[in-house]
Formats: C-alpha cells, sequence, structure tokens
C-alpha cells in the first residue's frame, strides 16, 4: 500500500511524497498546486530514499530533477523531518493569528467547531489578549482574526482590536454572526478599520435559523452586514458547508451580488469540520473540489456526492498565508481557554497554553513523529477535516494528538 510522508525542503517549503516500496516508485506533489506532480522511479526513486534516510546519496541524479522542475528546488537536500517543529508551524514567519477570546455565543449552531453556546464562559482577559498579540507580532506582520464563540460578546473587543491596529497587524479581522453589531460598537471600531467576517448559511432564512438554532438570526445577521457595510467597513459571507445546506452555494452568490453587493471572491465556501459538535454530523459525502483530493491514494477514484468548490480568496486572510514576499507563512490559534494550537479547526493539537507560558517557548516544547509513524487513515483523516495545504501537513507530521 502507497505511504504518505511529507518532505522538507531547505528552502523551507515542503512537498507531498507518496511512497510505493512494492513499485518502487514515489509521487511528488505540490502542497499547493496538484497539477504540478513527477513520478520517481528505477535510479532516481533510490537516489531519493538514499538521501531521505541518509544513507549513500546519488545527488547528481537529484540535481537533475531539480535542474527541470523549478517547484522541487532543494530537492537533493530533502529531509523527513522538519529543521524544527517551530518553522515547520509558522514558516518563515507567522501569517495569521486566530484569537478565540470567547467561546461564549448567542447561537447554538449545529456544526460548531468550539462547541460555543450561550451557556459558554471561557473569556480570555485585555491582558492576555494584549500579551498574546504582542507575541504574535514579534513573530512576523501577521493577519489577525478575533473570533469566538462571537467576539462581540467579549466587553473589551474594542480595546484589543485598538491594540492590534497599534502594533501593526497586516490586517485586523473580526469573525462574527453580527447579532451584537450596533451603531454604536460600529462607531467605536470605525478608527481602527477592522474588516468583518459574517457566518451566514443560506440565503434562505429557514435553513439558516435551523442551523444557528436561533430564530431570527438570519434577518439580524443580515441587517448587522448592512450597517457595517454603510459605514464603509469591508465585509465578507463565510458558509460552513453541511449536509442541511449543500447545494445552496450558488444561490449564496446571487444573493450575496443582489443584496449586499458582493462579488464571488467575498464569499467563502468550506465544508464542516469534524470537530466540536461538527463531529455529530454527517460529512464523509462532503469534500473539497477533485483536483485538492488528487493526492489520496485509497479515494482518489471516490466521488464526493457534494463536492465545495472554492471561489477567488484573494481578499481572505486565509489566502494569505501560504506566501508572502516570498516567505511561507504559517497560522497559530489561541483558544478562549488559553490553549495553544497550530490552527483553529485543528484543537486536538495542544501545543501548550499561553497561561504557563509564551508562544514560542510552547513550539520549542512540541515535537514531531508523523512523518516516521505513516498512516493511510490518519492521512486521509487530515486531508477531509482540514481545509488548508500548510495546515493537513503540519497535522500529519505532528501525529496523533497527545
Amino acid at each position: 500500500m502507497p505511504q504518505p510522508f511529507y518532505l522538507f525542503l531547505p528552502n523551507g517549503q515542503f512537498i507531498i511524497a507518496i511512497w510505493d516500496d512494492e513499485q518502487h516508485t514515489v509521487n511528488l506533489i505540490h502542497p499547493f498546486n496538484t497539477d504540478c506532480q513527477l513520478v520517481l522511479s528505477g535510479n532516481f526513486f533510490d537516489a531519493l530514499l538514499a538521501q531521505v534516510r541518509s544513507l549513500n546519496r546519488n545527488l547528481a541524479l537529484l540535481k537533475v530533477v531539480e535542474q527541470q522542475h523549478s517547484w522541487l528546488k532543494g530537492l537533493a537536500a530533502a529531509q523527513a523531518t522538519p529543521p524544527s517543529v517551530s518553522k515547520m508551524i509558522i514558516g518563515d514567519e507567522l501569517g495569521l493569528l486566530f484569537l478565540e477570546i470567547t467561546d461564549q455565543c448567542n447561537e447554538r449552531c449545529i456544526h460548531c467547531y468550539a462547541s460555543s453556546s450561550p451557556t459558554c464562559s471561557d473569556f480570555l482577559s485585555l491582558a492576555e489578549i494584549k500579551h498574546v498579540l504582542q507575541q504574535a507580532r514579534a513573530l512576523g506582520e501577521p493577519m489577525v482574526q478575533f473570533t469566538g464563540g462571537d467576539p462581540l460578546i467579549h466587553p473589551h473587543l474594542v480595546e484589543a482590536v485598538a491594540f492590534a491596529y497599534d502594533l501593526g497587524f497586516q490586517g485586523i479581522e473580526i469573525y462574527t454572526n453580527g447579532l451584537l453589531l450596533t451603531d454604536s460598537l460600529l462607531q467605536q471600531l470605525l478608527p481602527y478599520a477592522p474588516s468583518f467576517a459574517f457566518s451566514l448559511y443560506s440565503p434562505d432564512k429557514g435553513v439558516h435559523d435551523a442551523i444557528t438554532q436561533v430564530k431570527g438570526s438570519h434577518q439580524k445577521t443580515i441587517n448587522a452586514m448592512l450597517r457595517a457595510q454603510g459605514l464603509g467597513f469591508h465585509i465578507r459571507i463565510g458558509m460552513a458547508i453541511m449536509e442541511q445546506n449543500a447545494g445552496h452555494e450558488q444561490a449564496m452568490l446571487d444573493f450575496a451580488k443582489s443584496e449586499l453587493g458582493l462579488g464571488k471572491g467575498s464569499v467563502r465556501f468550506d465544508p464542516v469540520h469534524e470537530t466540536g459538535r461538527g463531529r455529530n454530523l454527517n460529512t464523509k459525502h462532503i469534500s473539497l473540489m477533485p483536483s485538492q483530493n488528487s493526492h489520496m491514494p485509497d479515494v482518489a477514484s471516490k466521488q464526493a456526492h457534494h463536492q465545495v468548490i472554492q471561489q477567488d480568496t484573494q481578499t481572505q486572510p486565509e489566502a494569505r498565508t501560504p506566501i508572502h514576499k516570498g516567505l511561507r507563512r504559517g497560522k497559530l490559534a489561541v483558544c478562549a481557554n488559553g490553549n495553544i494550537s497550530p490552527c483553529i479547526f485543528n484543537r486536538e493539537h495542544v501545543l501548550g497554553n499561553i497561561r504557563h507560558q509564551r508562544l514560542l517557548e510552547a513550539l520549542a516544547k512540541t515535537s514531531s513523529q508523523g512523518n516516521h509513524q505513516p498512516s493511510m487513515e490518519r492521512w486521509n483523516n487530515c486531508q477531509h477535516q482540514l481545509s488548508c495545504a500548510d495546515c493537513r501537513m503540519v497535522a500529519y507530521t505532528l501525529g496523533e494528538p497527545i
């Protein structure tokens, strides 16, 4: 059976490698552009295997591959383990910080990755938020997304946004359902020009309200979007796709354009992640578009019943993280209980807690063993549960959560 690995190149990049010892081949795949693939066999296979295992090497053959395929530059020095866990997770510099300032929410969405609800009670203090923002800013010039729960519930949201603004983050986004987005709050936020991402699950209010389990939430969210637009804030829509709203994507694009004047680049579709209450939903029949699944050997021939096609996401923070100024930029998430994770959707990998250590200290203490314990089941779980190629690599290389 083919065995999946990641190979780490000296320039900080990584590639996917599907090894097949029985066939004596390895399929190399660009993680962000699966149209870039190359199968090595024979002496080329042996040369790469020897390089990865630090045996007698034939670097000349690998240099030939590098010369013919620019995306494989550094293959002759590829390693099966990252140079450091910190570099593997955040890359050359931090590109995006998810800052979950509370897990409390005024909705009870059936798919919520954080299991948020009105009864949740975790809050980061303003002092903790400021310390995290300072530490993150020292790791690069990242975007910061204030999220939750619903961040509008936090009593110090405005102060937190103002502090991030003064620190010079690349951008500030507030991810919200908008139910508490009053004119007064917008006026307080206006000097710091954050953008807003709104959770909207369907143009059909019945479907949306059934997902949030709050009657009237659909119209309240739309009203909040219109208020934000009226004051010149940049807004976008985030639509998690699940069984209840699968197939509503085109209707959402039409609605966003006609009612809000938003182009398709301001609407992001993502399959529901199997974390939090999302574990209770049937999501196996929902996947990303096929081209992003071409490196999953045992499921490549299986077509999902519903495939989520990403739109042009140039204006969204997720799209800015892989490459910026020629650098690979990674992510970190700090959850409302203080836990540090590689991504807000990869909450099972807890790297540390801000109440006990700084971000860099947590990264320094983290180890990885996933590449040494290849598992097709774990590989496919990472592909299905996480949308971003960077996040999939981190989750798989870290190995099973402790």
